[in-house]
């Protein structure tokens, strides 16, 4: 089932992104026993387009332009479960110069998608119980559908236990047959 439910959010953001649009993610850290250096690094390793930057305190920012990426980048978060994810798709100006200067961030950037992102976050932080997770864009029905699939996703990731993500980081994605070889690897039979 999260096979399906990914490849569906993955169509649905692809949809979002039309005409070279971005996903602009904004992390707002819930729990001061979580790291955002950690979170940091793991996001580095996905290639975003704009490289995660520290925005406040309790807050990181960055861009990426696939919505694969996107999606893994805000399922880290759900691992952690000390954050609030905010997704923006839309336009994001990059300054012409900055790659020459260094690094970019955000805060060198304008354009729609970060203010998307923001009403994403701040829409993920309200609700009772808290949502967790938004998306936000132009096309406000399929970014709905966006967010409720990844609602879901970020649910079922985020609950989780221990012994279940060491499982899931032996699994390749799109390889089938692998139980005996996990369980082996974790010293189990293949029906745990």
């Amino acid at each position: 089932m999260l096979p399906v439910l990914r490849r569906t959010l993955r169509s649905l953001l692809k949809v979002l992104r039309h005409n070279r649009k971005v996903f602009v993610l904004t992390f707002i850290q819930r729990s001061p026993q979580v790291s955002l250096p950690a979170l940091l690094d793991k996001l580095s390793k996905l290639n975003p387009r704009v490289e995660f930057a520290q925005t406040y305190p309790d807050e990181i920012q960055g861009a990426f332009e696939s919505s694969a990426d996107a999606l893994q980048a805000a399922l880290y978060a759900s691992r952690e479960q000390g954050f609030w994810v905010g997704i923006g798709v839309g336009e994001l100006r990059i300054p012409r110069f900055a790659g020459a200067l260094g690094t970019v961030s955000t805060n060198d950037c304008t354009g729609d998608a970060l203010e998307f992102s923001r009403l994403a976050v701040e829409a993920a932080r309200t609700g009772a119980p808290a949502r967790g997770i938004a998306v936000s864009a132009h096309n406000r029905a399929v970014a709905d559908m966006a967010s409720g699939l990844t609602r879901l996703l970020y649910r079922v990731c985020s609950d989780r236990t221990e012994a279940e993500w060491r499982v899931v980081d032996l699994l390749v994605p799109g390889v089938r047959g692998q139980q005996r070889a996990v369980a082996q690897a974790l010293g189990i039979t293949t029906q745990a």
